[in-house]
């Protein structure tokens, strides 16, 4: 058995993972913040560690650095449990420190232990998985939009902090003719003069050639000096016949001024030859977006010139201060002008001595980093270490400055307030006329915005600009995981293609405005019916698809289909007009229907130009025989909405009894329905019809009456009293009717409200979870139990059961059925009971069938069972017998 070592500053966060994997016999330890699992590690040197990431003292994050760091520890394999992050941003930061495992908070105990067991690599025999691989890979550069958006981050990163021009100028050309896909391509900046050329950079031609014309504005280049707006020529195009005679001949041209504000910086030109495409308004665009990032990184290096040349003026005349004030006073005026230029820039600016202390800090440093100048003076740097560079990383960058007297590059730092941020640096070396090093100055630029900017950029790139939802290119990838997911789960994957039918008649009466209006309420409502692992995307227009993946059967996509219509025809209220709409949906299930996007997509689209053909708002299936499926759910609806008038309806009760004595101590009532057409119908095809069709709400009411009055009936008759557990739907909490639908139930029948019990599953608890604890606690009050149903089958929250207002816990049959044979159905049998205990709520188990499911539940603490064991549900006549008998020997 393996050693797990669980970090997590929550006591019942711990207690539950304590709970679920103590069964599995492993060796247990635990730790509440980082520092604390840190010296476990190295003493107890575990095999597995389950950790949080943001905890005090030390977080998740810093204590895996430090454990990789440590040669004797770095090959742990390491688990990520964290509910603070976004998805994507843990899996970022858990392959930064070589963590190949992420569990989001909530996760169910199934998904736990499979990723315990794979994490030690019990999954039959399977080697552990390997560390991932850090190594970089080349970088591909096809012409698209997200190509060219890596290509300008590129290129930003190359630009801040660059402080030679020659060096600034090649990284900008770079990107300039990748993004433009240019043949040439030339770039001239100007001295802060105006009058005379610093820089001249080429690609495709000879510098030489434009030399004497960068600066004549009479004709290109240097014509370009007094464009006011970008230049677009074409051959024949006179200005163009004006560049240098020997110029390599050019088809298009595309040119700028180089500028900020207050004044221009250059001018720059991209060329292609006669047979390539015309430059487009697009590339105009991005053309001006580059000029835009060169004229700031171009700035910023003038500054940074200034900057640097007075920065060793202000220490020197620092130094001479403390030796005479007379030297100082003289040198006051050149210490004011260098302050200037040290306060106005944006870029952090930091002095130390030559023993690293630090002398003098900027007010772009205090704002970018909440330190005031008196916090930090005569501080170490280390004050802003983040913990996310080791120590190599730090002996490098000295190693650098002592050699090369000069270091760049991009590190984290972490702010006054704990907020970790990316910078980029350059800390310079600062040496007297004798080489005796004197100072250390380190110039930084914040990239927090500009990462911000580039996660914008990426989700616009794959997201619909109207609806937000994904595009189609966005789809295909994510319907490509799911297809991966089914054939290696064996499971399905359905595709519901759907539009909103005849959406051009309220372009044409309201206008296209409110057409988009109503298109956005549609992507809402469908992401809505959605699942939290399905994905609703834009294609065009007005259409739309859905992908739902662990599909069980027909009907369960049948039912998805028919919420998503309903949602679809609810009314829009558009410019103070109530407008409905209806929508056409059609279905393909993968593997059916085939296997690739392509051909599943086909498929849909087959079916739904089948639908629309067939009059519209409504569904249709890719095969025939499941259309047939979806006319026997009408079928089955219309008898049910008169089933309770043709008296068609029955309960059923199932006995619960004790372990201790047989004694039978509640039961729960269970729906049964025999139509006189077709006979008797499993509560598993009527229940979720009833659900979809809103016919739960009239029939919950008449279960809970008739219950109740039934109980009372028997005690009327002499039998002992027991509680007997009503199933109430999260429809019926939803329409907030179940406390008034309880109490008139109580008040007709003269039943005591004690001996009523009302079921409810997790899915009451979710979505709108107020309304429903606001009933639950009006039940309360009036004497009602409240017991969980089915707890475990899904995202099983600790916070339900402390938020709201339980008295029992059922256990799921799905565990009862192999709790003797399968080791984590007893791991969760086990943690739910040690759960239930602690919260001091009883426990029941359901489906006990067996006499060692019995004995095995009795030795872990369940006292209350219910299965067919004791008794099969029966009709009331049989019920009052088993009252009668008082107990059940088994």
């Amino acid at each position: 058995m393996a050693t797990i070592l669980i970090v997590d500053d929550r006591p019942s966060n711990r207690a539950f993972l304590g709970a679920l994997l103590g069964f599995t016999g492993h060796r247990l330890l635990e730790a509440e913040d980082g520092a604390q699992a840190l010296a476990l590690t190295r003493a107890e040197r575990p095999d597995l560690i389950i950790t949080d990431i943001l905890m005090p003292t030390m977080d998740g994050y810093e204590f895996v650095q430090q454990v990789r760091a440590d040669p004797g520890l770095a090959a742990t394999r390491v688990i990520f449990f964290s509910a603070v992050y976004a998805e994507h941003e843990t899996v970022a930061m858990a392959a930064r420190c070589g963590v190949s495992t992420v569990l989001s908070k909530p996760a169910d105990a199934h998904q736990i232990l499979e990723a315990v067991n794979a994490e030690l690599g019990v999954l039959e025999g399977a080697p552990a998985p390997p560390l991932p691989d850090d190594g970089a890979r080349d970088r591909d550069l096809p012409f698209d939009l997200c190509a060219r958006l890596s290509e300008l981050e590129r290129m930003c990163l190359a630009l801040v902090g660059e402080r030679r021009v020659e060096a600034l100028a090649a990284a900008f050309l770079d990107a300039a003719r990748r993004v433009l896909d240019a043949d040439v391509v030339a770039l001239c900046l100007l001295e802060s003069t105006e009058r005379s050329v610093r820089h001249l950079e080429t690609y495709g031609v000879d510098g030489a050639l434009l030399r004497d014309a960068a600066l004549d504005d009479t004709r290109l280049p240097g014509a370009l000096l007094r464009a006011r707006a970008p230049l677009r020529l074409s051959e024949g195009d006179p200005l163009l016949a004006s560049m240098p005679a020997s110029h390599p001949p050019l088809g298009h041209l595309l040119g700028l001024q180089v500028h900020d504000l207050q004044h221009p910086h250059g001018w720059l030109y991209c060329g292609r030859r006669s047979s390539a495409e015309a430059f487009s308004d697009e590339e105009e665009r991005w053309a001006t977006a580059l000029a835009a990032q060169l004229a700031v990184a171009y700035e910023n290096l003038n500054l940074y010139d200034v900057v640097q040349r007075h920065a060793a003026q202000l220490q020197l005349e620092a130094i001479a201060r403390a030796e005479a004030d007379a030297a100082l006073r003289e040198s006051k005026h050149r210490l004011e002008l260098a302050r200037q230029v040290f306060d106005s820039t944006q870029e952090a600016i930091m002095m130390t001595d030559a023993n690293a202390n630090i002398v003098a800090v900027n007010p772009a440093f205090e704002q970018i980093t909440g330190f005031t100048e008196a916090e930090v003076m005569g501080q170490n740097p280390r004050v802003l270490r983040s913990g996310r560079h080791d120590d190599d990383f730090y002996r490098a960058m000295w190693s650098c400055l002592e050699k090369d007297g000069q270091w760049r590059g991009e590190l984290w730092n972490r702010r006054k307030n704990g907020e970790i941020y990316p910078e980029r640096a350059s800390i310079s070396a600062v040496r007297n006329d004798k080489g005796k090093l004197t100072a250390y100055v380190s110039v930084s630029t914040d990239m927090s915005a500009l990462k911000a900017a580039h996660h914008q950029l990426d989700f616009l790139s794959n997201h619909d600009a109207l609806t937000l939802l994904p595009n189609r290119s966005l789809f295909n990838d994510r319907l490509q995981q799911a297809l991966a997911a089914a054939r290696q789960g064996g499971g399905q994957v359905a595709l519901l293609l759907f539009n909103v039918d005849r959406l051009s008649r309220i372009n044409d009466s309201l206008g296209h405005a409110a057409g988009d209006a109503v298109l956005r309420e549609v992507a809402r409502r469908a992401s809505e019916v959605a699942g939290p692992t399905d994905t609703v995307a834009r294609l065009s227009g007005d259409e739309f698809v859905m992908v739902v993946n662990g599909c069980e059967d027909t009907d369960a996509i049948i039912y998805c289909a028919r919420r998503l219509i309903d949602a679809i025809a609810q009314p829009h209220t558009v410019g103070g007009h109530d407008v409905v709409v209806t929508g056409s949906v059609g279905i393909s299930i993968y593997p059916r229907d085939g296997s690739a996007p392509g051909d599943l997509l086909k498929a849909a689209d087959a079916a739904l130009g089948s639908m629309k053909q067939s009059g519209r708002n409504g569904f249709r299936f890719f095969k025939g025989e499941m259309n047939a499926e979806a006319l026997r759910w009408l079928a089955l609806e219309t008898r049910l909405r008169r089933a309770i008038e043709r008296d068609e309806l029955a309960l059923h009760y199932q006995p619960q009894i004790s372990r201790l004595d047989g004694r039978v101590v509640g039961m729960e009532a269970l729906l049964r329905w025999r139509s006189d057409e077709i006979g008797q119908i499993s509560p598993a095809d009527f229940i979720p019809l009833a659900e979809d069709t809103g016919l739960i709400l009239p029939i919950g009411e008449w279960v809970i009456r008739q219950a109740c009055f039934q109980s009372k009936a028997w005690q009327n008759a002499g039998l002992a009293p027991v509680r007997v557990a009503v199933n109430v739907s999260a429809s019926q909490f939803k329409a907030g009717t179940v406390a008034t639908v309880v109490r008139a139930a109580l008040e007709d029948s003269g039943l005591a409200a004690r001996w009523l019990e009302v079921e409810l599953t997790e899915s009451v608890m979710l979505g709108e979870s107020g309304a429903a604890e606001a009933q639950m606690t009006e039940l309360r009050a009036m004497g009602v139990s409240l017991s969980l149903d089915d707890f475990g089958t899904g995202y099983s929250s600790l916070g339900y059961l402390s938020r709201f207002p339980l008295d029992k816990l059922k256990i799921d049959q799905a565990f009862v059925r192999n709790i003797t044979t399968e080791q984590r159905s007893a791991a969760i049998a086990q943690a739910t009971i040690a759960l239930a205990q602690g919260l001091s709520l009883a426990v029941v188990a359901e489906g006990v069938e067996t006499i060692g499911q019995r004995d095995f539940l009795g030795a872990i603490g369940c006292d209350v069972f219910q299965g067919y064991l004791y008794s099969r549900p029966v009709a009331a006549v049989e019920m009052a017998e088993l009252l009668a008998l008082g107990r059940v020997a088994r």
